[in-house]
């Protein structure tokens, strides 16, 4: 055993990353707009790293890197930024 992971194991442990920041930061947007507490803006370099070094148009066999990206659309980096309440 070489100690390598296989193309299949590491294209698996990167969809199951895509798929944690994308549930983080929903869950990260919901607590913005119930309870008016601002989205990490750690949590928010973490994802915005993850969809550049995907590119912005992933392919159609990254559906959960693109639902990432729709995810992080929605939210208003501004009011973030700002500390704006929703």
């Amino acid at each position: 055993m070489t100690g390598r992971a296989t193309e299949d194991a590491l294209d698996a442990l990167h969809g199951l990353l895509a798929g944690v920041l994308k549930d983080e930061l929903e869950a990260a947007m919901k607590a913005s707009k119930e309870q008016n507490i601002p989205v990490n803006p750690q949590l928010l370099d973490k994802v915005m790293k993850f969809l550049a070094q995907n590119g912005v148009d992933a392919p159609k066999s990254a559906p959960r890197v693109d639902a990432l990206a729709q995810t992080l659309t929605d939210l208003d980096l501004d009011a973030e930024v700002l500390g704006v309440p929703h």
